[in-house]
């Protein structure tokens, strides 16, 4: 009986690493489904056959006071003998989740094993639809490749779903097997907690890129021109005199978040930003061309929740003021009003503003965007759980 096995202090059988819901607390940080799987995954290993010691997997939410978290984390991760990373489009393009991945890599380095052996079992928790992904998700579905539904909805539909039960406890044995083998046969000696932050690859860590579009006239020689014509300028747009195209700006916020950039004067298109992150920079000059407000009105059928929109004019000089503060209110006022744009008018607001925007509109796109599931009602209505399960804790 897997009761009779004393529950012993130890180096945790398993890592789970994973990444917190959006609105996730000091007392409950990890999302209800991630718990409920950590807690069936320890029931799984307790259920292997085998005379062992009973040890738990650790996750940060099991660690009471919130306040020891940290530092309980930071010793799990050196002492755990299998790291398991829930693998979804945040998690893989998200620098913490993937920072603690690669220190217990580095750590197997040091241990004379491969980084990429038995001691490191992903799973797939949310498929990812970028092509830059499909590594690390053929190794997470390579475990249980024959499982249909695990592949083709990962473990989070799978836990989710009362349909696909029979397909998550066969996933589930195969972990706990696995976790089981690895620690009894070849245990990791532990390591010295990490210190610092680890350094991540240099490579993007997504194909979706971060569209930057302009709506502006031509200068200087052509006011009266759109962007979208011939001879486009977005990458050459300088609304602050004596200053590099606002651009350039745009660019080093998005490299620091290690995303492509993609540069677009404004088309009309409905699908300009379906697909991506962005922000929509606007000239208020604009609206005097002649069909300058027929672009801008057009531009509103192309956003998204995940499109920062910013109407910069820079601050004009004594006796022209009036006329510039008119052009920024008509321009604000064809937009919907739900955009809510920035009004930037100096060079200091757009520089303070614009990395804070770029974050957010990523952020934004990860939790909101067409990533997972794909657009369109279920086919079958699903059933949830109607338990959850216990909300356990560790004293320290």
């Amino acid at each position: 009986m897997t009761s009779e096995r004393p529950a012993l202090p130890g180096p945790p059988y398993f890592f789970l690493s994973y990444v917190p819901p959006p609105a996730h607390n000091d007392r409950t940080p990890g999302d209800h489904w991630v718990r409920r799987f950590y807690h069936d995954l320890n029931l799984a290993i307790d259920g292997r056959p085998g005379d062992r010691l009973r040890r738990q997997g650790f996750a940060d939410f099991m660690v009471r006071p919130p306040e020891a978290r940290t530092e309980r984390k930071r010793i799990a991760l050196a002492e755990a003998e299998v790291f398991v990373p829930l693998y979804s489009p945040a998690y893989l393009n998200r620098n913490d989740s993937r920072r603690e991945r690669e220190w217990f890599r580095q750590r197997l380095i040091r241990a004379g094993r491969p980084p990429d052996g038995d001691n490191i079992l992903p799973v797939l928790w949310i498929p990812s639809p970028a092509a830059v992904h499909a590594p690390d998700q053929t190794r997470a579905v390579a475990m249980a490749a024959d499982v249909e539904a695990y592949a083709a909805n990962g473990m989070s539909a799978l836990c989710r779903l009362q349909k696909f039960q029979h397909a998550y406890k066969e996933v589930l044995g195969r972990l706990a097997q696995h976790i089981v083998d690895t620690a009894e046969q070849t245990p990791l000696q532990p390591a010295e907690p990490p210190t610092g932050p680890t350094d991540l690859p240099s490579s993007p860590t997504s194909e979706v890129p971060f569209r930057a579009v302009v709506i502006a006239p031509e200068q200087p020689g052509d006011p009266g021109r759109l962007n979208g014509r011939s001879d486009t300028h977005a990458g050459r747009w300088r609304p602050f005199r004596g200053r590099p195209p606002v651009v350039d700006d745009v660019a080093d916020a998005v490299q620091r978040l290690r995303m492509p950039m993609d540069v677009r004067d404004f088309v009309p298109d409905a699908g300009l930003f379906r697909a991506c992150p962005g922000v929509l920079m606007i000239d208020p000059r604009v609206v005097e061309t002649p069909d300058g407000a027929e672009a801008v009105q057009a531009a509103v059928d192309c956003l998204h929740s995940w499109v920062g929109v910013v109407l910069i004019s820079e601050d004009a000089r004594p006796g022209h003021r009036s006329h510039a503060v008119g052009l920024l209110d008509r321009a604000a006022s064809l937009l919907s009003a739900t955009t809510r744009p920035l009004m930037i008018t100096t060079w200091d607001d757009w520089r303070t503003e614009i990395h804070d925007l770029v974050r957010r509109m990523r952020r934004r796109y990860l939790e909101a965007g067409p990533n997972y599931p794909p657009p369109g009602p279920p086919i079958n209505k699903p059933r949830l759980w109607e338990n959850p399960p216990p909300d356990e804790g560790v004293d320290t």
